[in-house]
Order: C-alpha cells, then structure tokens, then sequence
C-alpha cells in the first residue's frame, strides 16, 4: 500500500473511532509537564503523538496530564503524580482489543469506555469494568475512590481470606470508596474532599484528540533504565510474575543487583540467579 493510501486509510478511521491508525493500538494524545513511558526496562519520555505498546508503563509527574486515546475509542486520562500499566490493547489484524487492562498504581484518572471498547481497571483495593460509562477515580498504595459520571460500572473486592471477589453495579451518580481490606463505602454523591482535589479538568468531557496524529509516530528520546526502588512497586503487585521476567534483564546492573541480594527474602525468584553459589552441590569429601 502507497503512503497516501495509508495516510488516508489512518484519517478516516480516526474520525471513525478518535484514533488514528489502524495498525495502532492507541495514541498518547495529550502529554502536558513531566511524563514518561517504560519500554522494556528502559524509560523514555513521553510525547504528544507517541503511539501506545503493549505492556507501557505510564509515569506522569506532579501536576503533569497523560491522555490515552485506545483504538477503540476509549480513554484514560491520568493526572500526576501517577502512573498506569496498560496490558490488552495490542491490536491484531486490525481490530482493536475488544478490553483494555488498566492497573493503576496511584493517581487521579478519568477514564470513557465505548460500546466498542471496555475498560478494566485494577485499582489495587478494588477492580472496576467499565462497557460504556465514565468514571473518575483517584487511587495511592492502600485506597482507592470513584465516581461514575455516566453510565454503569460493575465493582469488584476481593475480601480477606475469600476465594472470589465480590461483585456489585454502581450507577450514574455513585460515588465509592475501600481503604485497605475494610469493606466499601457507597454513597449516593461524592465526598467533599473528592470534590474538591478533583482535577478541574475533569469536570468537563475528555477532549477526543486522536484525530490529529495521522502523521507518523515521533521517536522517543531514550533517558535511562529502570531502578529497583521503580520497580519495586509493580514487583509487589498483583503482575509479579510478569515483572520478574520483564525486569530479570536489570539483574546484570550491579546496583540492582545489591538491592537484590541486600533483601533476599523480598525477592526469593531471583535468589538463585544472585547467589548461585549457595545452589551449587556440596562437595563430599574426599576419601584418602
């Protein structure tokens, strides 16, 4: 296919969807202050126009805004200090991933799912699906709040010692709340502190911004690898084992590697990796 005909192709599945680009999984529309996506292990900072990958770790800085716009036509706005992993959005064949995993780790977000698109957010006390409704939420390491701005989304805890989670429907207008393993907190409208750190932003739609990046993908600057204390986090979540593989290639840093070994009972997985001589068999010895 000529370069016109994709330049074409990409634009008017844009004004279809709000995302340009068939062969995209998403695009970073909205890039304002200090943000950076990790590729791999490496970090790279963030642009306007930056096409989404599987498995992207956003980090956006204080008072910084990160927009996502999906193929499908959802989208997570997040608002620093914060960050999100995305998983399921690759795009096969063309066709946008029918639902999008979003594990949040800290941050305000406001995030649209279409009909075309669901959302599934992790918001470490609780998980959220969304089919076609708008919430906003905010999240740090032991809490999580949401409120539904339109539409309907089923909310899942996982209690104490229960084998499955517990599932409920939160309608338009429902404001929720979980700190640690206590029980949810439901109300008919948002409390005053929610209101008032809210984004302002966020008291307005999302702006659909897509559209505009039809041009190729801009390069991203490289800036450095990963450090443990960065990694960490993500370490303890509940993608452990897909962290250990993904950053196991840092273990030949010999910082990382210290922290590694100065915490053996953090990381168990990789001791035998950083310690290998305590695995190795025994001699016997020797008979003279």
């Amino acid at each position: 296919m000529s370069t016109s005909l994709q330049l074409t192709a990409a634009v008017l599945l844009a004004l279809a969807t709000s995302v340009a680009g068939a062969a995209d999984a998403g695009i970073y529309t909205l890039v304002e202050g200090d943000a950076r996506v990790l590729r791999g292990t490496t970090w790279f900072k963030l642009v306007p126009g930056a096409r989404a990958e599987e498995g992207d770790i956003v980090e956006a800085g204080e008072h910084a805004n990160v927009q996502l716009e999906l193929s499908g036509g959802a989208a997570i706005n997040l608002h620093g200090p914060g960050a999100f992993f995305a998983t399921g959005i690759f795009v096969a064949d063309n066709k946008p991933a029918a639902a999008a995993d979003i594990t949040i780790q800290r941050g305000w977000l406001k995030c649209a799912a279409t009909g075309k698109q669901a959302l599934r957010l992790r918001a470490g006390s609780m998980g959220v699906d969304l089919v076609q409704a708008i919430v906003v939420l905010n999240v740090d390491a032991r809490s999580a709040e949401m409120f539904v701005e339109s539409g309907t989304a089923k909310v899942a805890v996982q209690a104490p010692r229960a084998k499955t989670a517990s599932t409920r429907e939160a309608a338009a207008g429902e404001y929720l709340s979980r700190s640690g393993a206590d029980a949810p907190l439901v109300a008919t409208r948002p409390a005053s502190a929610f209101i008032s750190d809210m984004p302002r932003e966020y008291r307005d739609p999302l702006p659909l911004l897509a559209p505009r990046f039809a041009k190729a993908a801009p390069e991203l600057e490289p800036l450095r690898e990963i450090t443990l204390a960065e990694a960490e986090p993500w370490l303890a979540s509940s993608n452990r084992k897909a962290f250990l593989k993904r950053f196991a290639p840092r273990l030949s840093d010999a910082t990382f590697r210290a922290g590694i070994i100065a915490r053996p009972t953090m990381f168990p997985e990789w001791d035998r990796i950083v310690r290998p001589e305590r695995y190795r068999p025994k001699e016997k010895d020797s008979v003279n």
